[in-house]
């Protein structure tokens, strides 16, 4: 990386690098709607680049593994976007331990007056599971196939949750009305 010093032996980036960034930035959300590149650019890439960078060489290194669908990337770009923002500006994806990785996931519990299906529950075994991946990924990005990866210890005895109801549909969202009334005449159910 080629830098400036001003007068003031301020070192400023020089527009080499950021135009690099922002390819890779655009490589990354190549086919996906712009907010995805918005996101990853202005918010996460201004908090930190480091972050941002991984991000973008994770979608490409998955693309390449397993031909990831739009929406898969969608998620995982929002999803590590968070993460980055929820560690700060001072933490790299690297210096990541166990428990931030838990408090990160703690971070979408929901209490039972405002869940009572525990619909939260399956938000965090999503997360957990592209976690667990990502963070297969960047400590061991040369092992393949990716399920060969050991899990380094950010990921480390976090376990899935299991949800408390059998499922969440109530009778009601099944049938309705005009169901019941059809099936009372139907001559065969």
């Amino acid at each position: 990386m080629r830098t400036i010093t001003s007068t003031n032996n301020i070192t400023l980036e020089t527009a080499t690098e950021r135009e690099r960034q922002k390819i890779e930035i655009e490589n990354a959300t190549k086919g996906l709607a712009a907010r995805y590149f918005n996101f990853v650019h202005n918010d996460v890439l201004s908090q930190n680049k480091e972050n941002a960078m991984i991000i973008c060489n994770y979608v490409q290194s998955m693309r390449e593994e397993l031909n990831l669908s739009d929406s898969y990337r969608e998620d995982i770009i929002i999803l590590l976007g968070n993460f980055s923002m929820f560690l700060g500006s001072k933490k790299s994806f690297k210096e990541v331990n166990r428990e931030n990785t838990l408090s990160f996931l703690d971070s979408f519990r929901k209490p039972e007056d405002l869940d009572p299906l525990h619909k939260w529950i399956g938000t965090y075994n999503i997360y957990r599971m592209h976690l667990m991946r990502f963070f297969r990924w960047l400590y061991y990005p040369n092992i393949y196939p990716s399920r060969n990866r050991p899990k380094p210890q950010a990921i480390e005895n976090i376990p899935q949750l299991k949800r408390k109801e059998k499922s969440i549909y109530k009778p009601t969202d099944l049938w309705i009305d005009e169901d019941s009334l059809f099936l009372r005449y139907c001559p065969n159910a």
